[in-house]
């Protein structure tokens, strides 16, 4: 069985054909040639929307087990594809936490529907920071990375013998950078913003002395680690200098740090409180230059469900996180006002598997074919009806919207969304 997808516009930087209006003939899976006028048994013409390697999120939150009225599997494998990802690494903040070979197991065997999972296990029992996880149990029952979620490694002796563990099989440690008593009460971060509305505010130097710290561990115990959800222009130039020394070391952003600044929070809109907090409009611009010059490596959705109890109170008293997946892709389009889609994408495809050490998916041929295709000019309105998520925790809910992915393609299998 061959099918062919003609006259597609590839976005793919690692690609000959990348900018190119082509077809591509699809054979068992796996890309048969590249060219124009290609014939198959079905031919499905996209007429010049944009395909480009499936999207990768190197960090979302699913409630299963324990949350399932936030987000089931289920639900976040169809919002994850709406988004336009064929590939979502979870976080292990569930309840109980993914931290056994049977919990891994659990969540790689839930793969489907357009959507491979991948387990990132705890680091520490109970994401806690105190006592270590069987890490190479883990390791040999699937998980591809290890870290703590939502909470910082805050114990340097557990970061040093996680470090130490890793290097048994080249694991990689993703951690989040924040020091627990300078964010402890925080609302957002701290600045004019913060001393306006009269709230609590978590300060740049939180993330930029913890990156340093674990920067240091790093010299001392080799090993390498992905610093995730970096927001500060502090925290970019740390990495930047550690990169330039030489250390293994990979950082990735959240996609609201580039899209929001702390001025959003005027309003007390409870769906712009995530941790980290959105900082100012000069950490905007470099976390930018960040993704231009290769400093960052890769752009994360950062999704995180909720449900109306936890974000329609009391600003102080809501959750932190955003429903990142129902308005990816609408949110992608809005980022091109800064950097240009080849780049964005190249962030959300090629970055994350290098990060992991994956073997890269590229529009080529020879290639596994694992796409999305995406439709840069569809206008649609976010609501209930058309929100793919359990959770509606998302800035952008009842706003009319301009394009969406159309579906995506993997193991011999095309899912129209």
């Amino acid at each position: 069985m061959s099918f062919v997808l003609a006259n597609a516009q590839i976005i793919d930087i690692r690609s000959a054909f990348n900018g190119q209006q082509v077809d591509v003939l699809i054979e068992d899976g796996r890309i048969a040639e590249i060219g124009l006028q290609l014939k198959g048994d079905d031919v499905y013409d996209l007429e010049g929307k944009p395909l480009s390697p499936g999207f990768f999120d190197l960090f979302a939150q699913f409630g299963e087990p324990g949350n399932e009225h936030k987000e089931d599997i289920d639900s976040g494998i169809l919002s994850a594809r709406h988004a336009g990802f064929t590939d979502v690494c979870l976080i292990p903040n569930t309840d109980p936490v993914i931290e056994t070979k049977g919990d891994v197991k659990f969540l790689l065997s839930r793969s489907g529907e357009g959507v491979s999972l991948h387990a990132l296990a705890a680091a520490s029992e109970g994401c806690k920071g105190e006592n270590l996880t069987e890490i190479i149990d883990l390791h040999t029952a699937g998980a591809v990375a290890f870290t703590d979620g939502l909470n910082p490694i805050w114990n340097a002796e557990l970061l040093l013998k996680v470090l130490q563990y890793l290097q048994k099989f080249d694991g990689m440690l993703i951690t989040r950078p924040k020091d627990v008593h300078l964010a402890q009460h925080a609302q957002m971060h701290e600045g004019l913003v913060s001393t306006t509305l009269g709230m609590n505010g978590e300060p740049s130097v939180s993330e930029e002395i913890s990156i340093k710290r674990d920067l240091d561990i790093l010299r001392y115990a080799g090993g390498k680690i992905h610093f995730t959800h970096l927001s500060t222009a502090g925290g970019v130039a740390l990495i930047q200098a550690a990169k330039a020394e030489g250390l293994a070391v990979t950082c990735d952003v959240a996609l609201a740090q580039l899209l929001y600044t702390d001025q959003d929070l005027v309003g007390y809109d409870a769906n712009f409180k995530v941790d980290p907090p959105l900082r100012t409009e000069e950490d905007r611009l470099v976390l930018l230059e960040g993704i231009r010059s290769g400093v960052i490596d890769a752009i994360v959705s950062s999704h995180q469900p909720h449900d109306p109890e936890c974000k329609e109170l009391e600003f102080d008293l809501a959750s932190f996180g955003m429903n990142a997946y129902s308005s990816f892709v609408s949110d992608l389009l809005v980022l091109t006002k800064d950097l240009s889609l080849e780049l964005i994408i190249d962030k959300l495809t090629h970055g994350p598997r290098s990060v992991l050490g994956l073997p890269e998916i590229s529009i080529t041929e020879g290639s596994e074919a694992r796409f999305t295709l995406l439709d840069p000019e569809v206008k649609w309105t976010l609501k209930r009806g058309s929100n793919p998520s359990k959770s509606q925790n998302s800035p952008r809910f009842n706003q009319e919207l301009k394009g969406k992915s159309l579906g995506v393609y993997q193991s011999g299998l095309y899912l129209n969304n």
